[in-house]
């Protein structure tokens, strides 16, 4: 018996080194490792699109804090293969101020941003100078329900067409005014 905890001892210790033997050729970088990293995010470089001869228009209710009425053109929606979903979202508020951007949601990082502006009147982008990606936070009503609407699974909805379908739930009332 006083030998046998020794040898256990040692046969662990032998199997141990077999293993780690063994193990050396094997290629670190395995997606069967659960511990590798992923590489780094990077967002897809996409040019702004044309402007648009016309927009279709879809309402997105609003929680009450939040003033203006928002708006997403149906026909701008891009999901890309970056997973980002950039669109044209319009902002109208209570006194008739219009505001429209080309706008991106990136549902895993749960934020979004802006890549430029509307010039109506000249029928063109003016590419943000302040194109950053900002997260959700708590107290941001506009944003968590932008992500609600848009991310309604969590991850970026695989196509424009099931976007679509979730902004035209029968439950998502266009708000009175």
């Amino acid at each position: 018996m006083k030998y046998l905890a020794p040898a256990l001892l040692i046969a662990l210790a032998a199997n141990l080194a077999l293993a780690g033997a063994l193990g050396k050729d094997r290629p670190v970088h395995n997606k069967q490792n659960w511990y590798e990293e992923e590489a780094p995010w990077q967002e897809a470089s996409v040019p702004l699109p044309e402007y648009p001869a016309s927009f279709d228009w879809r309402e997105i209710e609003m929680p009450g804090e939040v003033k203006q009425r928002v708006f997403i053109d149906a026909g701008s929606i891009q999901i890309g293969s970056d997973g980002v979903t950039r669109f044209t979202l319009r902002q109208l508020s209570s006194k008739g101020a219009e505001n429209i951007s080309r706008e991106g949601v990136h549902c895993d990082q749960r934020s979004l941003r802006s890549y430029g502006f509307a010039d109506a009147a000249g029928k063109r982008w003016i590419e943000s100078t302040r194109a950053k990606w900002q997260k959700a936070s708590f107290g941001d009503a506009f944003r968590q329900t932008m992500l609600k609407n848009l991310c309604p699974d969590g991850p970026a909805p695989r196509s424009s067409d099931a976007l679509l379908t979730n902004l035209n739930k029968p439950d998502a009332k266009p708000r009175k005014d």
